[in-house]
């Protein structure tokens, strides 16, 4: 871990002296920052997939009534991404600019705000989870399991975004290796407290999200104390104000409303698509949620990848080595569509298995068996997206992603879905997902060609 955040600073330090680096050296550090997000991001789908399997064990109404919320927990869970994201650019460009202090300003005011919107954000999901089963069109059989999961998730808002916010301050600081074994150590407690509460105190449905929500406040509270005590670039050395800096604060406003109204665009879209699906019944949202859980494997070295591109783009940015941010880009997407290419394969080989490993109901296997044999030549067009992402957040291009991501996902994939596939049943939805993430891939990747991004930078 130590050799790795050396190798970052050392590489920083070359780019602000406007030193060349070789070709060996970038792509040393994409992989070292890489391998332990991808790891991550496996510990990240490894957790969703006990929750699913645990709470299949019950029966497929127990995994319908989670699937119902699921598209709002994202929805909420995109906001806190998007919130926390702001502060992570922020630190990645002012270490890159050799602004230590400000970097440590920056760890001050986001505690503050965790903490206030992070309040924020549970008593709106908790109230909105009595009403919410019920307008998404759920069966009446599932609404009280679901009422009590999203409510109980939303209570644990501020500690998940905790958890989000201060890993990803590690990460753009240039240490992947400690956030992803706290996510390695989340994912132990997630087991554990998911089996003391769904079968030993027999809470089931609820017991999962009681499970989770306990993981995320352990998790949260050791990475806060290990930035603001034990890491060398960010931890507090009390010459720091605690008052919220408006320099700061509108830095986050113009990183995160874009980032936040992305997330929202794609999430509403997302709660949409679980209407329309609820409409056809608890199978099929069985069906839609299994699929949705085991596709996760596939992309998640996208995700990985991408939260590697952030951290070098920003701080090639803030070291003012636009060169270097436009080679970091390219080197991580290229890395990425590689490996997904891989994953691809493995999740239209091994379909059936992946969804047998949540539910035991056969039916409900089969639909979703095809359709993740259908969205798998999808995915390496998806992770050109993902990163892409990444790479022009980093550059503090937040505006653009979100704009594409609208287009994408409303033009091409909520419309035809509401219009046309409804009568095809929950295979025609995937279909229709299918073809919205090859157009989503494409237009991300022109948006890297033409360049654009490197002029667009929010951070004053």
């Amino acid at each position: 871990m130590y050799n790795q955040f050396m190798n970052m600073m050392e590489i920083t330090a070359q780019m602000r002296e406007n030193k060349k680096i070789e070709f060996k050296d970038q792509l040393k550090i994409v992989i070292l920052l890489s391998v332990p997000a991808i790891l991550e991001q496996l510990v990240g789908t490894a957790m969703s997939y006990i929750d699913t399997a645990m709470v299949g064990s019950l029966g497929y109404k127990a995994t319908a009534a989670i699937g119902v919320v699921a598209s709002t927990t994202w929805l909420f869970g995109g906001i806190c991404t998007a919130a926390v994201l702001g502060f992570s650019v922020q630190v990645a460009q002012y270490l890159g600019a050799g602004k230590n202090k400000l970097a440590r300003q920056v760890v001050c005011q986001s505690i503050l705000f965790n903490i206030i919107f992070g309040l924020c954000m549970a008593l709106i999901v908790v109230g909105a989870s009595f009403y919410l089963p019920t307008l998404l069109g759920a069966d009446p059989s599932i609404c009280k399991d679901a009422t009590l999961y999203l409510a109980i998730v939303g209570a644990f808002i501020p500690f998940n975004m905790m958890a989000m916010l201060h890993s990803g301050m590690l990460r753009c600081s240039g240490n992947a290796v400690l956030p992803s074994l706290m996510n390695i150590s989340m994912c132990v407690f997630d087991v554990l407290f998911n089996y003391f509460f769904i079968y030993i105190l027999n809470l089931k449905v609820a017991g999962a999200a009681l499970g989770t929500g306990m993981a995320q406040l352990v998790v949260g509270f050791i990475l806060m104390y290990i930035v603001v005590k034990k890491e060398s670039s960010l931890r507090l050395l009390g010459d720091e104000s605690w008052k919220f800096d408006k320099d700061i604060l509108k830095n986050v406003v113009n990183l995160s409303i874009p980032a936040g109204l992305e997330r929202v665009t794609l999430s509403l879209a997302q709660v949409v698509m679980t209407g329309v699906v609820s409409s056809m019944g608890a199978v099929s949202i069985a069906i839609n949620y299994v699929a949705v859980s085991a596709e996760g494997l596939c992309y998640l070295p996208a995700y990985g990848i991408g939260g590697a591109a952030t951290t070098l783009v920003g701080q090639s940015i803030g070291a003012e080595r636009k060169d270097m941010a436009k080679r970091f880009a390219y080197l991580t997407t290229l890395l990425s569509f590689v490996l997904v290419i891989f994953m691809s394969v493995i999740l239209f080989v091994f379909a059936p298995f992946l969804a047998s490993t949540l539910t035991n109901s056969q039916e409900v296997i089969d639909g979703a068996s095809e359709c993740l044999r259908i969205v798998s030549f999808s995915e390496p067009l998806f992770a050109i997206s993902i990163v892409v992402m990444g790479a022009l957040r980093g550059a503090g291009d937040s505006k653009r992603p979100f704009i594409l991501n609208a287009l994408s996902m409303w033009g091409m994939r909520v419309l035809p879905i509401i219009i046309f596939t409804k009568r095809y049943g929950v295979i025609g939805v995937w279909v229709t997902m299918t073809f919205e993430l090859v157009f989503r891939g494409i237009l991300f990747f022109i948006r890297m060609v033409r360049g654009k991004w490197l002029d667009q930078n929010s951070i004053e």
